[in-house]
């Protein structure tokens, strides 16, 4: 079951650890004692004394309510320097509500252990080696419901990734995206919290633009849209440009995309259906481009966006106008199996060599 919570209090979040931590070590055989305690004004909230038939150890847990990546790489550094200055039987061990994959791997990087309370965990020291990983977030922070993935924080994704090179300041951002800015700086903060951009004084630039990508694409829902199906009758090679000149002539805004936008950039395999996205009223849209009813085998499908960020770097190929390469990959990965093998292809052949161009490599 998802839990919504509103920036949980760490104070809450430690008493869960707790109870969680001497649940799981209660069930190793060869621990003899447990004693756990609450730390006030320091960078560990808790002490974990675990006494076995080998030795005593401790755990020092620092407890945050955000487990992103920053938040680990700071609270690790915290609890190294006091282990540090203390026993050397003590490790480390990060924990929060949620902690993601690569927070997971900066912790093991730094020989720390991890827990969360969705169930996920890394506890290895004095011969106890506890783990389980691939539990989805049961914590859900209501910030985090407008993530980046939603439909206005996208347009500053799409302006970033159209030239990861360049840094941005947040007004020169928000403007290129369309956005307020403190919707800039919101998508800002979730960047740099799971350390895919940096912020200096020149700006914000991405460092994990294909990570980033990477993450939207697993994450972007093809069919969010309006999606309607008709039939068009036109010879296959001329449908594309029939409906192009048609929309163009009534000053329509489109973008075919998908597929019809793939095959131009980097082709990969032929579909018998068009996609492509509309700023218009369906109806009227329908009836302007004289279009029928699918019937069983619909060869075209007019998409009503979610957001207008979806023109966002369109481009013309040959006289017809197409979506920008990352949206093309966006809409292929969430597509089907076939759809994430062409958007793999347009990333090798495309995205990825435009980013290098626009680098000077």
């Amino acid at each position: 079951m998802l839990k919504i919570i509103d920036k949980m209090k760490e104070s809450d979040i430690a008493k869960k650890i707790l109870d969680i931590l001497l649940e799981c070590l209660r069930k190793v055989p060869n621990v003899r004692n447990l004693n756990g305690s609450f730390l006030e004004a320091d960078s560990a909230d808790l002490d974990i004394e675990v006494q076995t038939n080998l030795d005593t150890h401790c755990l020092i847990v620092a407890v945050r309510n955000n487990g992103q990546p920053r938040y680990a790489r700071e609270a690790i550094a915290q609890l190294l320097l006091k282990s540090s200055r203390s026993s050397e039987n003590n490790w480390p061990v990060f924990a929060a509500p949620f902690i993601s994959e690569s927070a997971a791997a900066i912790c093991l990087e730094a020989g720390a252990g991890y827990i969360d309370l969705s169930g996920n965990c890394r506890l290895a020291f004095n011969g106890i080696f506890i783990e389980q990983q691939g539990r989805p977030n049961r914590f859900v922070t209501k910030r985090s419901l407008k993530s980046l993935y939603q439909a206005r924080s996208t347009r500053v994704l799409r302006a970033l990734l159209f030239d990861p090179n360049l840094k941005w300041k947040l007004a020169d951002l928000s403007m290129a995206a369309g956005v307020s800015i403190g919707q800039a700086y919101n998508v800002k903060k979730g960047l740099i919290d799971r350390e895919w951009a940096e912020f200096e004084k020149d700006g914000l630039r991405l460092i994990q633009p294909e990570q980033l990508l990477r993450d939207w694409g697993e994450n972007y829902a093809f069919g969010q849209e309006s999606l309607f199906d008709f039939y068009l009758t036109a010879p296959p090679s001329e449908r594309e440009s029939v409906l192009a000149d048609r929309l163009s002539k009534k000053g329509i805004r489109y973008a075919l995309t998908a597929f019809s936008a793939s095959s131009r950039l980097a082709p990969f395999a032929e579909t018998s259906r068009t996609c492509v996205y509309i700023d218009t009223d369906m109806d009227r849209a329908a009836d302007l481009l004289e279009l029928q009813p699918a019937g069983l085998e619909p060869n075209v499908t007019l998409m009503v966006p979610y957001d207008e960020g979806v023109f966002f770097g369109t481009r013309e190929f040959e006289g017809v106008c197409i979506v920008s390469p990352v949206q093309a990959y966006l809409d292929l990965a969430a597509f089907d199996e076939r759809g994430k093998e062409a958007a793999e292809s347009l990333f090798s052949q495309v995205i990825q060599q435009e980013w290098r161009t626009l680098a000077g490599l």
